[in-house]
Parts: structure tokens; C-alpha cells; sequence
């Protein structure tokens, strides 16, 4: 199974529970989730989707890190079983809350994701690493 198939379930899943899941590039920054996906209440999470058995890249690992550091869940979904315990888990999750753990994909950990200094520092070159 490819990549595109479980994130083509994975959208409509989202938009049959009220929710959007909106493709999320960034132009200044690489390794960034797939999906911002935004649901009712204002709660607001970041998902990577895989295909089957692949793994989320250090720099991908980095930034999960940095955008948990600010309160958003990320998750790692890599199967079409673990695309409706992802949106419950974001569904019943308020902002605030610890972020819900062990949904997806389980991530290593990584050391270092610290947040630059000040906004001028994080275009500095810091997806080069």
C-alpha cells in the first residue's frame, strides 16, 4: 500500500468526523507533518502520514518535537487501522491537556528540538542540518 492511499483515507475519515485535514507545506522550513487538521472547538494537530512500516526522518522527528514543545499533537499514522484511533484521540483531546500518547505510529525520541532563540533564527539554515 502507498503513502497517498492511506492519506486519501485519512482525509475523508477527518471530513466525515466534522473535520478538515488540510495539506500543510512550508516554504521556509522542510520536514514538516503532512496534515494540519482542525477540528471543532479550535483544536488544531499536525499528522505525518507513511506508508506502511516507513519511519518518520530525524528532521521530521525534530519538528514533531518543536510543534509538541508548543502544545500541538503530531502523530504518525502509517495504516489505515490507526486512522480512526488518531481522530478520536484528537476528537475527545482539548487544548491545554496533556497531548494524547501512543496513537500511530510510535516515533524514537530524539535529543535536540529546541526552538530557535528568536524568530530571525529560524531561517538560518536550520533545515541543512
Amino acid at each position: 500500500m502507498r503513502e497517498s492511499a492511506v492519506e486519501k483515507a485519512f482525509v475523508d475519515a477527518v471530513r466525515k468526523a466534522g473535520g478538515e485535514a488540510l495539506k500543510f507545506t512550508s516554504q521556509s522550513r522542510n520536514g514538516v507533518p503532512d496534515r494540519l487538521v482542525l477540528f471543532f472547538s479550535g483544536k488544531a494537530a499536525f499528522v505525518e502520514l507513511k506508508a506502511p512500516g516507513k519511519q518518520m526522518r530525524p528532521l521530521q522527528r525534530k519538528r514533531r518535537k518543536q510543534l509538541e514543545a508548543l502544545g500541538f499533537p503530531v502523530f504518525c499514522v502509517d495504516s489505515m487501522k490507526q486512522i480512526q484511533p488518531a481522530i478520536r484521540a484528537l476528537a475527545e483531546w482539548n487544548p491545554g491537556e496533556p497531548i494524547p500518547t501512543g496513537i500511530g505510529v510510535q516515533v524514537p525520541e530524539i535529543e535536540n528540538a529546541e526552538l530557535p532563540a528568536k524568530d530571525t533564527e529560524a531561517g538560518k539554515g536550520d533545515d541543512a542540518r
